[in-house]
């Protein structure tokens, strides 16, 4: 579960003014210039950290009732101008989606343009707080309600408007909240729904110091409740190197991306390199042929609905042994200049069934 936090950012910013990260790469392709690259398994380990850190959030990230949708981005390689990223957040947030997902190459590797990628972050961030919650104060700090349990209140006959909590007593505001158990979250409690995975761009030129900075993460995975007993469930992996590697091989084997016992509807994956080929013209899966096999049969034993990645530039829309594997087309500037489709929503329907649709991108430099 990934947590976008103000210190998070403000530490990449004092960074970037000290003069420590300033290295740069200017080509925007699918192969990268791998200079002060990590490993994989350096990368894993610090993810899985992360991941243990907080796996009493990995249930319940939301309940839903009904349908539900998420959109899907990929290698967006933001340098000065993060406008495609910008417009990503607000079709999000104005279609209501519960989250966003991203297959990598979110920005290239320098400084400068990841601290172009955290305030777009930032701000969607704030942007996404003002719809879904309602501040309070509390002396001088500022404590968020979910609209949602407002709603509940509301319906209970408790109050009749969002603004009524402003008048109360802040010590009758918490023995109404107790009563209802419901909870009031500080800006950093709030969980901003961006799910990001790391690519190829994104470790070279010290680029993982950049993106775990802001992200933390790469190996996560989180479920959707959709029914009592039944999630949907949403695995993120590194394969920005072009292999899982043996560390994440191991923890995907000791069960750390397992269902627990719990009843999953869909599975769905995200990760940066491709597996299959868009054409002959267009590079191919550098996975080992035996980690290609590993990785098929486990997206088969996962039962997949349907499994994401980037990195090639291309669409990509085929099913081999009943999962269906989507590769995205670049949503930056530098790599697709016209408006077009390079977003994906889906949306997941009560009933279980799924639709399947891109989404145009209007946005082009003035």
């Amino acid at each position: 579960m990934i947590k976008i936090r103000k210190a998070n950012i403000a530490a990449l910013c004092a960074a970037v003014a000290a003069g420590m990260l300033t290295s740069s790469c200017d080509k925007v392709s699918p192969t990268g210039v791998l200079v002060g690259t990590t490993s994989v398994d350096d990368r894993v380990k610090m993810s899985l950290l992360v991941y243990q850190d907080t796996y009493d959030d990995r249930l319940d990230f939301n309940e839903v009732e009904g349908e539900y949708s998420f959109i899907v981005g990929s290698d967006s390689h933001i340098t000065t101008d993060p406008g495609r990223m910008d417009e990503m957040q607000e079709i999000f947030l104005e279609h209501g989606d519960l989250f966003m997902a991203h297959l990598g190459d979110i920005a290239d590797t320098k400084a400068e343009y990841y601290m172009t990628l955290a305030e777009s972050i930032e701000a969607g961030k704030r942007n996404y707080i003002a719809k879904y919650y309602h501040v309070l104060y509390d002396e001088e700090t500022e404590l968020y309600l979910a609209h949602r349990d407002l709603d509940r209140l509301i319906s209970a006959g408790e109050i009749s408007s969002y603004g009524d909590v402003d008048s109360m007593d802040f010590g009758d505001v918490i023995t109404l909240l107790d009563r209802y158990d419901m909870d009031l979250y500080t800006e950093e409690d709030i969980h901003y729904p961006f799910f990001p995975v790391v690519g190829n761009h994104d470790i070279t030129h010290d680029g993982w110091a950049l993106f775990s900075t802001i992200f933390r993460t790469s190996t996560y995975e989180f479920t959707v409740k959709v029914a009592e007993g039944v999630y949907d469930q949403y695995i993120f992996l590194d394969s920005a190197n072009g292999t899982l590697g043996k560390i994440q091989i191991d923890a995907i084997e000791e069960g750390m991306l397992s269902t627990h016992g719990i009843n999953v509807r869909h599975t769905f994956t995200f990760t940066h390199t491709n597996i299959f080929r868009p054409s002959s013209k267009e590079f191919a899966s550098t996975y080992a042929r035996e980690e290609l096999y590993y990785i098929l049969n486990k997206l088969a034993d996962w039962n997949t609905t349907i499994a994401f990645y980037g990195h090639v530039h291309k669409w990509d829309d085929r099913w081999f042994g009943g999962v269906r594997h989507l590769t995205l087309d670049s949503m930056s500037e530098a790599n697709s200049p016209d408006a077009g489709d390079y977003l994906v929503r889906v949306t997941c329907h009560a009933d279980g069934n799924l639709t399947v649709s891109k989404v145009r991108m209007n946005y082009v430099t003035p």
